[in-house]
Protein backbone atom coordinates (compact mmCIF):
# COMPACT_ATOMS: atom_id res chain seq x y z
CA UNK A 1 0.00 0.00 0.00
CA UNK A 2 1.18 3.73 -0.88
CA UNK A 3 -1.04 6.13 1.08
CA UNK A 4 -3.28 3.62 1.70
CA UNK A 5 -4.04 2.76 -1.92
CA UNK A 6 -3.19 -0.60 -3.17
CA UNK A 7 -0.23 -1.22 -6.13
CA UNK A 8 0.11 -2.89 -8.83
CA UNK A 9 3.38 -2.86 -11.16
CA UNK A 10 1.92 -3.49 -14.81
CA UNK A 11 5.29 -3.69 -16.34
CA UNK A 12 7.72 -5.95 -14.87
CA UNK A 13 10.44 -8.31 -16.25
CA UNK A 14 12.36 -11.29 -14.69
CA UNK A 15 15.69 -11.97 -16.53
CA UNK A 16 15.94 -15.40 -17.86
CA UNK A 17 18.49 -17.24 -15.80
CA UNK A 18 21.26 -18.99 -18.20
CA UNK A 19 20.39 -22.53 -17.29
CA UNK A 20 16.46 -21.64 -18.45
CA UNK A 21 16.43 -23.16 -21.58
CA UNK A 22 18.62 -26.56 -20.67
CA UNK A 23 16.75 -27.34 -17.85
CA UNK A 24 13.07 -26.60 -19.42
CA UNK A 25 13.26 -27.16 -23.18
CA UNK A 26 12.03 -30.47 -24.58
CA UNK A 27 14.80 -32.87 -24.59
CA UNK A 28 14.74 -32.73 -28.56
CA UNK A 29 16.47 -29.31 -28.83
CA UNK A 30 18.64 -29.50 -25.71
CA UNK A 31 21.73 -29.99 -27.50
CA UNK A 32 21.34 -26.72 -29.55
CA UNK A 33 19.30 -24.76 -27.30
CA UNK A 34 19.76 -21.33 -26.00
CA UNK A 35 22.66 -21.14 -23.10
CA UNK A 36 24.99 -18.71 -21.90
CA UNK A 37 29.01 -18.85 -22.97
CA UNK A 38 31.16 -17.71 -20.08
CA UNK A 39 33.64 -14.37 -21.39
CA UNK A 40 35.14 -12.73 -18.50
CA UNK A 41 37.19 -10.87 -21.24
CA UNK A 42 34.09 -8.66 -22.55
CA UNK A 43 31.13 -10.32 -20.89
CA UNK A 44 29.30 -13.31 -21.02
CA UNK A 45 27.16 -13.55 -24.38
CA UNK A 46 24.06 -15.81 -25.47
CA UNK A 47 24.05 -18.43 -28.12
CA UNK A 48 21.40 -19.05 -29.94
CA UNK A 49 21.51 -21.90 -31.61
CA UNK A 50 25.32 -22.18 -31.00
CA UNK A 51 25.93 -18.90 -32.84
CA UNK A 52 26.45 -15.50 -30.73
CA UNK A 53 23.44 -13.12 -30.54
CA UNK A 54 23.38 -10.30 -33.33
CA UNK A 55 20.89 -8.50 -30.80
CA UNK A 56 22.23 -8.80 -27.29
CA UNK A 57 25.69 -7.32 -27.14
CA UNK A 58 26.28 -8.57 -23.58
CA UNK A 59 24.85 -10.19 -20.40
CA UNK A 60 26.44 -9.11 -17.81
CA UNK A 61 29.57 -7.67 -16.46
CA UNK A 62 29.44 -5.85 -13.18
CA UNK A 63 28.39 -7.85 -9.32
CA UNK A 64 24.87 -6.67 -8.41
CA UNK A 65 24.14 -4.37 -5.61
CA UNK A 66 21.06 -3.81 -4.41
CA UNK A 67 22.19 -0.35 -3.06
CA UNK A 68 22.89 1.02 -6.48
CA UNK A 69 21.18 2.08 -9.57
CA UNK A 70 21.44 -0.94 -12.01
CA UNK A 71 24.24 -0.30 -14.62
CA UNK A 72 24.02 -0.67 -18.18
CA UNK A 73 25.76 -3.76 -18.78
CA UNK A 74 26.85 -2.65 -22.70
CA UNK A 75 27.80 0.40 -21.64
CA UNK A 76 30.56 -0.97 -19.40
CA UNK A 77 34.68 -0.82 -19.69
CA UNK A 78 36.09 -3.20 -17.51
CA UNK A 79 39.32 -5.06 -17.74
CA UNK A 80 36.88 -8.30 -16.80
CA UNK A 81 33.45 -9.04 -16.53
CA UNK A 82 31.42 -10.44 -13.61
CA UNK A 83 29.49 -13.37 -14.84
CA UNK A 84 25.44 -12.72 -16.07
CA UNK A 85 24.12 -14.81 -12.81
CA UNK A 86 26.07 -11.76 -10.51
CA UNK A 87 25.21 -9.18 -12.51
CA UNK A 88 21.29 -9.75 -11.83
CA UNK A 89 19.43 -9.19 -9.12
CA UNK A 90 18.16 -12.32 -7.68
CA UNK A 91 14.51 -10.86 -7.53
CA UNK A 92 14.63 -10.95 -11.44
CA UNK A 93 15.11 -14.73 -11.64
CA UNK A 94 14.10 -16.26 -8.45
CA UNK A 95 10.07 -15.87 -7.13
CA UNK A 96 10.96 -15.72 -3.79
CA UNK A 97 13.01 -12.96 -3.94
CA UNK A 98 10.88 -10.79 -5.93
CA UNK A 99 8.37 -11.82 -3.27
CA UNK A 100 10.43 -10.13 -0.72
CA UNK A 101 11.17 -7.49 -3.36
CA UNK A 102 7.15 -6.52 -3.26
CA UNK A 103 7.03 -6.46 0.33
CA UNK A 104 10.15 -4.16 0.20
CA UNK A 105 8.56 -1.48 -2.26
CA UNK A 106 5.03 -1.57 -0.80
CA UNK A 107 3.59 -3.62 -4.40
CA UNK A 108 0.67 -5.80 -3.76
CA UNK A 109 1.37 -7.30 -7.01
CA UNK A 110 3.36 -7.55 -10.11
CA UNK A 111 2.84 -8.32 -14.01
CA UNK A 112 6.11 -10.45 -15.33
CA UNK A 113 7.43 -9.78 -18.58
CA UNK A 114 10.40 -11.79 -20.46
CA UNK A 115 14.23 -9.75 -20.58
CA UNK A 116 15.65 -11.75 -23.37
CA UNK A 117 12.96 -13.01 -24.50
CA UNK A 118 11.56 -9.78 -25.98
CA UNK A 119 14.84 -9.79 -28.40
CA UNK A 120 16.17 -13.13 -29.13
CA UNK A 121 12.85 -14.30 -31.35
CA UNK A 122 13.72 -11.69 -33.30
CA UNK A 123 16.70 -13.77 -34.51
CA UNK A 124 14.89 -16.86 -35.56
CA UNK A 125 12.09 -18.26 -37.62
CA UNK A 126 9.55 -18.05 -35.18
CA UNK A 127 6.96 -20.21 -37.33
CA UNK A 128 10.13 -22.99 -36.70
CA UNK A 129 9.43 -25.57 -34.03
CA UNK A 130 13.07 -24.40 -32.74
CA UNK A 131 11.34 -21.05 -31.90
CA UNK A 132 7.77 -22.79 -30.28
CA UNK A 133 10.69 -25.28 -28.19
CA UNK A 134 12.21 -22.30 -26.79
CA UNK A 135 8.99 -20.73 -25.89
CA UNK A 136 7.46 -22.91 -24.34
CA UNK A 137 9.72 -23.95 -22.02
CA UNK A 138 10.12 -20.07 -20.96
CA UNK A 139 6.30 -20.55 -19.50
CA UNK A 140 7.06 -23.93 -18.04
CA UNK A 141 9.97 -21.81 -16.38
CA UNK A 142 8.02 -18.76 -15.65
CA UNK A 143 5.14 -21.15 -13.84
CA UNK A 144 7.43 -22.13 -11.76
CA UNK A 145 8.79 -19.15 -10.84
CA UNK A 146 5.02 -17.51 -10.45
CA UNK A 147 4.17 -20.34 -8.06
CA UNK A 148 6.34 -18.75 -5.03
CA UNK A 149 2.99 -16.81 -4.74
CA UNK A 150 1.01 -16.30 -7.60
CA UNK A 151 -1.90 -13.75 -6.20
CA UNK A 152 1.14 -11.63 -6.55
CA UNK A 153 3.26 -13.05 -9.06
CA UNK A 154 1.14 -12.69 -12.28
CA UNK A 155 3.06 -14.12 -15.58
CA UNK A 156 2.16 -13.43 -18.97
CA UNK A 157 2.73 -16.04 -21.63
CA UNK A 158 4.72 -16.04 -24.96
CA UNK A 159 3.45 -17.47 -28.50
CA UNK A 160 4.15 -18.14 -31.68
CA UNK A 161 2.59 -17.87 -35.02
CA UNK A 162 3.50 -21.10 -36.09
CA UNK A 163 1.63 -23.92 -37.62
CA UNK A 164 3.56 -26.49 -35.32
CA UNK A 165 1.83 -24.42 -32.56
CA UNK A 166 -1.90 -24.07 -33.06
CA UNK A 167 -3.27 -20.93 -30.92
CA UNK A 168 -6.48 -22.75 -29.50
CA UNK A 169 -4.29 -25.81 -27.93
CA UNK A 170 -1.76 -23.37 -27.49
CA UNK A 171 -4.02 -20.64 -25.34
CA UNK A 172 -5.60 -23.70 -23.96
CA UNK A 173 -2.28 -25.31 -22.57
CA UNK A 174 -1.50 -22.02 -21.00
CA UNK A 175 -4.83 -21.40 -18.93
CA UNK A 176 -4.19 -25.02 -18.06
CA UNK A 177 -1.35 -23.70 -16.13
CA UNK A 178 -2.84 -20.80 -14.55
CA UNK A 179 -1.62 -18.25 -17.04
CA UNK A 180 -4.82 -15.50 -17.57
CA UNK A 181 -2.44 -12.95 -19.45
CA UNK A 182 -0.28 -13.41 -22.78
CA UNK A 183 1.36 -11.46 -25.41
CA UNK A 184 0.93 -11.02 -29.07
CA UNK A 185 2.66 -13.77 -30.47
CA UNK A 186 5.92 -13.68 -31.81
CA UNK A 187 6.20 -13.69 -35.58
CA UNK A 188 3.12 -11.45 -36.35
CA UNK A 189 3.54 -8.63 -38.92
CA UNK A 190 0.13 -8.24 -40.14
CA UNK A 191 -3.39 -8.40 -38.87
CA UNK A 192 -5.08 -10.64 -40.57
CA UNK A 193 -7.52 -13.85 -40.62
CA UNK A 194 -4.48 -16.35 -39.15
CA UNK A 195 -4.94 -14.32 -35.77
CA UNK A 196 -8.46 -15.09 -35.66
CA UNK A 197 -8.01 -18.35 -33.73
CA UNK A 198 -5.66 -16.30 -31.39
CA UNK A 199 -8.00 -13.70 -30.68
CA UNK A 200 -10.89 -16.59 -30.21
CA UNK A 201 -8.70 -18.53 -28.02
CA UNK A 202 -8.03 -15.04 -25.92
CA UNK A 203 -11.30 -14.44 -25.55
CA UNK A 204 -12.86 -18.14 -24.61
CA UNK A 205 -10.00 -18.37 -22.28
CA UNK A 206 -10.86 -14.87 -20.80
CA UNK A 207 -6.86 -13.77 -21.23
CA UNK A 208 -5.28 -10.31 -21.56
CA UNK A 209 -3.60 -9.45 -24.39
CA UNK A 210 -0.22 -7.54 -23.76
CA UNK A 211 1.65 -5.62 -26.45
CA UNK A 212 5.12 -4.63 -25.03
CA UNK A 213 6.75 -2.11 -27.50
CA UNK A 214 10.00 -3.96 -28.36
CA UNK A 215 7.82 -7.00 -29.52
CA UNK A 216 4.73 -5.18 -31.26
CA UNK A 217 5.15 -5.06 -35.23
CA UNK A 218 4.61 -1.63 -36.50
CA UNK A 219 2.44 -3.24 -39.87
CA UNK A 220 3.79 0.11 -41.97
CA UNK A 221 4.04 -0.87 -45.28
CA UNK A 222 7.79 -0.87 -45.26
CA UNK A 223 10.10 -3.14 -47.02
CA UNK A 224 11.78 -5.39 -44.89
CA UNK A 225 14.01 -5.12 -43.08
CA UNK A 226 12.78 -1.00 -43.06
CA UNK A 227 11.73 -0.58 -39.04
CA UNK A 228 10.76 2.32 -37.15
CA UNK A 229 14.12 1.79 -35.36
CA UNK A 230 15.99 2.01 -38.28
CA UNK A 231 19.84 2.23 -38.81
CA UNK A 232 21.31 5.22 -39.48
CA UNK A 233 19.32 7.45 -37.02
CA UNK A 234 20.73 8.29 -33.78
CA UNK A 235 19.96 7.73 -30.39
CA UNK A 236 17.26 10.34 -29.77
CA UNK A 237 15.32 9.67 -33.07
CA UNK A 238 15.19 6.19 -31.81
CA UNK A 239 14.07 6.83 -28.78
CA UNK A 240 11.74 9.63 -29.61
CA UNK A 241 9.58 6.80 -31.89
CA UNK A 242 9.87 3.90 -29.92
CA UNK A 243 6.37 4.38 -29.06
CA UNK A 244 4.99 4.28 -32.51
CA UNK A 245 4.33 1.04 -32.86
CA UNK A 246 1.83 1.17 -29.73
CA UNK A 247 0.06 3.83 -31.91
CA UNK A 248 0.01 1.75 -35.35
CA UNK A 249 -1.19 -0.99 -33.91
CA UNK A 250 -4.06 0.53 -31.82
CA UNK A 251 -5.63 1.84 -34.91
CA UNK A 252 -4.41 -1.69 -36.63
CA UNK A 253 -6.86 -3.56 -34.34
CA UNK A 254 -9.65 -0.64 -34.31
CA UNK A 255 -9.06 -1.07 -38.81
CA UNK A 256 -8.86 -4.84 -38.51
CA UNK A 257 -12.56 -4.77 -36.37
CA UNK A 258 -10.77 -6.90 -33.81
CA UNK A 259 -12.82 -5.16 -30.72
CA UNK A 260 -16.25 -5.65 -32.64
CA UNK A 261 -15.45 -9.09 -33.52
CA UNK A 262 -14.22 -10.28 -30.02
CA UNK A 263 -15.93 -7.61 -27.81
CA UNK A 264 -14.56 -9.41 -24.78
CA UNK A 265 -11.04 -9.20 -25.30
CA UNK A 266 -8.93 -6.61 -23.17
CA UNK A 267 -5.50 -4.88 -24.39
CA UNK A 268 -2.38 -3.72 -22.21
CA UNK A 269 0.03 -1.19 -24.38
CA UNK A 270 3.47 -1.05 -22.62
CA UNK A 271 6.46 1.57 -22.47
CA UNK A 272 4.30 3.19 -25.37
CA UNK A 273 2.98 5.76 -23.07
CA UNK A 274 -0.36 7.38 -23.35
CA UNK A 275 0.30 11.38 -23.31
CA UNK A 276 -0.41 10.91 -27.49
CA UNK A 277 -3.75 9.32 -26.61
CA UNK A 278 -5.83 12.59 -26.32
CA UNK A 279 -4.25 13.98 -29.82
CA UNK A 280 -4.67 10.58 -31.59
CA UNK A 281 -8.20 10.42 -30.47
CA UNK A 282 -8.55 13.58 -32.34
CA UNK A 283 -7.42 12.62 -35.56
CA UNK A 284 -8.75 9.32 -35.33
CA UNK A 285 -11.87 10.31 -34.82
CA UNK A 286 -11.76 12.95 -38.21
CA UNK A 287 -10.95 9.80 -40.14
CA UNK A 288 -13.44 7.75 -38.95
CA UNK A 289 -15.94 10.89 -39.66
CA UNK A 290 -14.23 11.50 -43.57
CA UNK A 291 -14.53 7.93 -44.02
CA UNK A 292 -18.00 6.92 -43.19
CA UNK A 293 -19.11 9.98 -45.29
CA UNK A 294 -17.40 8.39 -48.32
CA UNK A 295 -19.05 4.99 -47.78
CA UNK A 296 -15.50 3.23 -46.82
CA UNK A 297 -14.93 0.61 -43.92
CA UNK A 298 -14.74 1.86 -40.25
CA UNK A 299 -14.54 0.48 -37.39
CA UNK A 300 -17.90 -0.30 -36.08
CA UNK A 301 -18.20 2.55 -33.26
CA UNK A 302 -16.49 6.26 -33.69
CA UNK A 303 -12.68 5.67 -31.81
CA UNK A 304 -13.67 7.43 -28.62
CA UNK A 305 -16.50 5.00 -28.35
CA UNK A 306 -13.48 2.03 -27.57
CA UNK A 307 -11.35 4.09 -25.16
CA UNK A 308 -13.70 6.13 -23.23
CA UNK A 309 -17.13 3.17 -23.31
CA UNK A 310 -15.34 -0.10 -23.37
CA UNK A 311 -13.15 -1.35 -20.16
CA UNK A 312 -11.09 -2.59 -23.18
CA UNK A 313 -7.47 -0.46 -23.44
CA UNK A 314 -4.90 0.51 -20.91
CA UNK A 315 -1.56 1.94 -21.24
CA UNK A 316 0.84 1.81 -18.77
CA UNK A 317 3.43 4.25 -18.15
CA UNK A 318 6.53 5.33 -15.89
CA UNK A 319 7.61 8.29 -14.08
CA UNK A 320 8.30 10.65 -17.51
CA UNK A 321 5.09 11.38 -18.59
CA UNK A 322 2.72 14.47 -17.79
CA UNK A 323 -0.36 12.64 -16.07
CA UNK A 324 -1.72 15.30 -14.78
CA UNK A 325 -2.70 16.43 -17.97
CA UNK A 326 -4.34 13.69 -19.06
CA UNK A 327 -8.34 14.05 -19.59
CA UNK A 328 -10.60 12.42 -16.65
CA UNK A 329 -11.84 10.49 -19.39
CA UNK A 330 -9.09 8.38 -20.03
CA UNK A 331 -7.59 8.14 -16.63
CA UNK A 332 -9.30 4.74 -15.85
CA UNK A 333 -6.60 3.48 -18.99
CA UNK A 334 -3.61 4.32 -17.54
CA UNK A 335 -1.67 1.99 -15.04
CA UNK A 336 1.58 2.42 -13.11
CA UNK A 337 5.08 0.59 -14.78
CA UNK A 338 8.30 -0.14 -12.81
CA UNK A 339 9.79 -1.93 -15.47
CA UNK A 340 12.12 -3.06 -13.12
CA UNK A 341 15.05 -4.82 -13.05
CA UNK A 342 15.83 -2.86 -16.71
CA UNK A 343 18.99 -0.28 -16.37
CA UNK A 344 17.63 3.73 -16.25
CA UNK A 345 13.89 2.17 -14.28
CA UNK A 346 13.63 2.91 -10.44
CA UNK A 347 15.26 0.82 -8.17
CA UNK A 348 13.26 2.36 -5.53
CA UNK A 349 10.14 2.67 -7.08
CA UNK A 350 8.15 3.85 -3.94
CA UNK A 351 10.82 6.21 -2.83
CA UNK A 352 11.13 7.86 -6.59
CA UNK A 353 7.48 8.23 -7.23
CA UNK A 354 6.13 9.55 -4.34
CA UNK A 355 7.24 13.06 -4.69
CA UNK A 356 5.51 12.54 -8.44
CA UNK A 357 2.16 11.22 -7.20
CA UNK A 358 1.84 13.82 -4.55
CA UNK A 359 0.51 16.43 -7.08
CA UNK A 360 -2.04 14.17 -8.69
CA UNK A 361 -5.73 14.61 -7.77
CA UNK A 362 -6.72 11.60 -5.41
CA UNK A 363 -8.64 10.39 -8.16
CA UNK A 364 -5.37 9.95 -10.56
CA UNK A 365 -3.08 8.54 -7.78
CA UNK A 366 -5.49 5.94 -6.94
CA UNK A 367 -6.47 5.00 -10.31
CA UNK A 368 -2.43 4.57 -11.55
CA UNK A 369 -1.54 2.76 -8.51
CA UNK A 370 -3.82 -0.07 -8.50
CA UNK A 371 -7.43 0.58 -9.37
CA UNK A 372 -7.06 0.54 -12.73
CA UNK A 373 -4.58 -2.99 -13.02
CA UNK A 374 -7.02 -4.63 -10.58
CA UNK A 375 -9.52 -4.63 -13.43
CA UNK A 376 -7.76 -6.11 -15.53
CA UNK A 377 -6.07 -8.71 -13.08
CA UNK A 378 -9.64 -9.72 -12.28
CA UNK A 379 -9.44 -8.52 -8.66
Amino acid sequence: MWNGYPVVDADGHVIEPGNLWEEYVDPAFREACLRVERDPSDGDRLLIDGRPSRLIRRLGGVPYDPDEPIVDWNTLERAEYAPFRESCPPASYDGDARVRWLDAEGIEATLLFPSLGLIWPREVDCASPYAVAHLRAYNRWMADFASAAPDRLVPVGQLALSPEAPFPQEVAALAATGFRHVMLPHGVTVLDARLDPFWAAAQDHGMVIHLHKVAVPHLLPLPLPTSVRAPGTGAFFNHVNEILPGQLFLAGLLDARVPDRFPDLRFAFHECNIGWLPAWLERAQESFETLRETGRDTPDHPPRHYLYDRDAFFFSTGLGERLDRLPEELRSRVLLATDFPHPGTPFRPREEWDPVLAAFPEDLRRALLGENALRILDK
